[in-house]
């Protein structure tokens, strides 16, 4: 890893070293900047890696009787990074999630006054070694400024964006589309039609640069922002590299540049948030739509269920007056009943909890080790996985620590989550070997339980719909909520469900251990 940062790095700012303040090394675009900032924000204990590379390249390009000065001014740079990924890392995590005005909004003031808190560093260190000279001190504050904003609010989303598990698909999925490429088109066009002008009337038809930016951000959200942004970035790089530009020409239009980025970013989350509120208030009328139906199969079904049960009950009294010969066969009559009155004990169990659940989000918590969960719905599907050839496994760590939560919602939870798995592997039986496996361990604070199976797997592009209480059911007689109610449950456990594209089914769910340290 260290390999890879420094080689990137190293090119970035090589590629990027263009039209530099005379007397110093600041420049108009820094897309390295992004690079360290989002290295630190992953890890903060790689600034070491992060000041000694900016250092090192900061003496190869320093002009003669200054390399002291801008290795010196290069490691203060490195603080001031290490100050704005501390920044992102506390309020928006270690992989960055831009998705509403409310994070749209942090990152922006996060960047800008970082961006200024790096301009006093490297700055005020260069004027320590009276670099640059005294007259242009003042100077040098704006244009260091624009260059690191320019790439922080530019190029760090598109670096976020390649990191972060959830965004790779959805960033996949964009690209298949016939209109992510005319939104290219429609940046190119542009760009060549302002950049075709003379100097002094490009300033005057920068805006039409916005334009497909806002395309790219109004159908495809924060993602379609970000890279429509990055697009106009390196093209606007290419025009100042292919013409003859002065600097300051150059730094304005970067100005214009960050303000293009700023403003998409902007819309794209306001798009991003809108469909995630749509979302929110279909998959709300459906589980609602579910609680009354919840609802009303707990009322009918009370009586049939309570029926099973005194029938289970009458047949072990009955078997139990039998003898001679027989005795044996009675006895496996007893066992039968013994379970058929466990299973509906079990079925009106899960009928009240749910109804509970849909009419209050009610649950029901109990210090409980999920372990002896997994255990039984890997027995009660064992039958169904041998009859389909379908080798099912269990890897789950024997040491994980209890959780408070509901075991009924969370066996329902299980029990989907395995079944789809299991109808996945035996529909891909022609691929290889069939198998579920069903793990859990702890991992930061979470216990995560994830079920992978050999099926086909899923698409990117169906990441983002999978869990909409609209989607279809593939299953024949299936009502497409399954997904839905496991992920309400999960939530209303202060956890999470997702899953990840293949090969072979991937699915997850966490619950936080530190629910069980608060009931304490």
């Amino acid at each position: 890893m260290a390999i890879g940062y420094i080689v990137l790095y190293v090119l970035l700012d090589w590629v990027s070293y263009v039209h530099p303040m005379r007397g110093t090394n600041i420049t108009p675009w820094n897309p390295q900047a992004a690079l360290a900032v989002a290295l630190l924000t992953w890890s903060p204990r790689a600034w070491w890696l992060v000041g000694g590379t900016m250092a090192g390249a900061a003496l190869v390009r320093a002009a003669p009787g200054l390399g002291i000065a801008e290795a010196a001014a290069a490691v203060m740079l490195s603080v001031g990074y290490l100050a704005v990924a501390l920044a992102l890392r506390r309020w928006l995590g270690p992989l960055p999630r831009v998705t509403t005005r409310l994070t749209c909004l942090i990152f922006l003031l996060i960047v800008g006054i970082g961006a200024a808190l790096n301009v006093c560093l490297y700055v005020g260190t260069l004027g320590l070694f009276d670099a640059p000279p005294s007259d242009r001190f003042l100077i040098a504050f704006p244009r260091a400024w624009i260059g690191d904003v320019v790439s922080l609010v530019v190029m760090l989303p598109v670096v976020h964006a390649l990191a972060d598990p959830p965004r790779r698909p959805e960033t996949l999925a964009m690209l298949r589309t016939a209109e992510w490429w005319l939104v290219a088109a429609a940046a190119m066009l542009a760009a060549w039609m302002v950049f075709a002008l003379p100097t002094e009337d490009q300033f005057k038809f920068f805006y039409l640069l916005f334009l497909p930016v806002a395309w790219g951000a109004a159908r495809f959200g924060g993602v379609g922002a970000t890279w429509s942004a990055a697009l106009v970035q390196l093209l606007l790089i290419l025009a100042v590299q292919s013409s003859a530009y002065v600097p300051l020409t150059v730094f304005q239009l970067h100005m214009l540049m960050a303000a293009l980025g700023a403003t998409g970013l902007l819309l794209g989350t306001t798009v991003e948030e809108r469909e995630q509120a749509e979302q929110a208030l279909r998959a709300s009328l459906h589980v609602a739509a579910a609680g009354d139906m919840a609802a009303a199969l707990a009322h009918e079904l009370n009586q049939p269920l309570t029926a099973l049960r005194t029938y289970a009950r009458a047949s072990q009294l009955l078997a139990g007056r039998l003898e001679g010969a027989v005795r044996e066969q009675a006895d496996e009559l007893v066992d039968v009943t013994n379970k058929l009155a466990i299973e509906a004990n079990r079925a009106g169990d899960v009928v009240r909890r749910l109804r509970d659940f849909f009419r209050r989000r009610g649950t029901e918590l109990q210090r409980t080790d999920i372990g002896p969960l997994i255990d039984a719905v890997l027995g009660a599907q064992a039958l169904r996985a041998a009859a389909s050839h379908v080798a099912l496994q269990c890897a789950r760590d024997p040491a994980l620590p209890p959780v408070w939560l509901d075991a009924v919602q969370i066996e329902v939870v299980l029990r989907n989550l395995v079944s789809n798995a299991l109808d996945a592997a035996a529909e891909a039986t022609g691929h290889g070997a069939a198998q579920v496996t069903i793990g859990a361990n702890a991992r930061g604070g979470q216990l995560v339980v994830e079920v992978i199976d050999s099926g086909h797997g899923i698409a990117a592009e169906e990441l983002p719909h999978l869990f909409d209480t609209r989607r279809p059911s593939r299953k024949p007689g299936g009502m497409g909520l399954g997904l839905a109610i496991s992920r309400a449950i999960v939530e209303a456990h202060e956890g999470r469900l997702w899953a990840e594209p293949g090969p072979g089914g991937r699915f997850f769910f966490s619950l936080p251990l530190a629910t069980a340290e608060s009931h304490d």
